[in-house]
């Protein structure tokens, strides 16, 4: 079951669950659910990621596996490292990683990559200057 737990009378209900499952004495999981990213900063990400990728020379893929490394957004599994996928990250922890990307363009490579407020006001111009590299990345 799933509890918004900002409104009371989920909350009532919630605390009644909790209770009627404490009372039985069974094994529970509980747990957050964490707000996942918006459609809208899901497609500015991947303008952030094309943007990098052009400015460095490398396929989006390519940006996006060496981004990932060097954020950290590794996990081991039976000894081996995988990449933890963008889909996976919720709202936040995709803020901190768009601003790890703009910050790592403009002191590694020299690059503006404009923020989510200046892609909404200039996003023909950015997506004319993706589209003229699409087929590079």
């Amino acid at each position: 079951m799933t509890f918004d737990l900002s409104n009371n009378y989920d909350v009532n209900k919630a605390q009644t669950k909790f209770a009627a499952l404490i009372a039985s004495g069974k094994k529970i999981e509980l747990k957050e659910i964490k707000q996942k990213r918006s459609l809208s900063q899901n497609k500015y990400f991947h303008v952030v990621v094309t943007l990098y990728a052009i400015a460095y020379g490398s396929t989006l893929e390519e940006a996006k596996t060496d981004l990932k490394r060097d954020y950290g957004l590794i996990y081991e599994k039976k000894g081996k490292k995988y990449l933890i996928s963008s889909a996976d990250l919720d709202s936040l922890i995709m803020t901190q990683f768009i601003d790890y990307i703009r910050t790592k363009a403009a002191k590694e490579l020299n690059t503006y990559i404009p923020t989510s407020e200046e892609y909404l006001l200039n996003h023909f111009a950015i997506d004319k200057e993706i589209n003229t590299h699409k087929q590079y990345l």
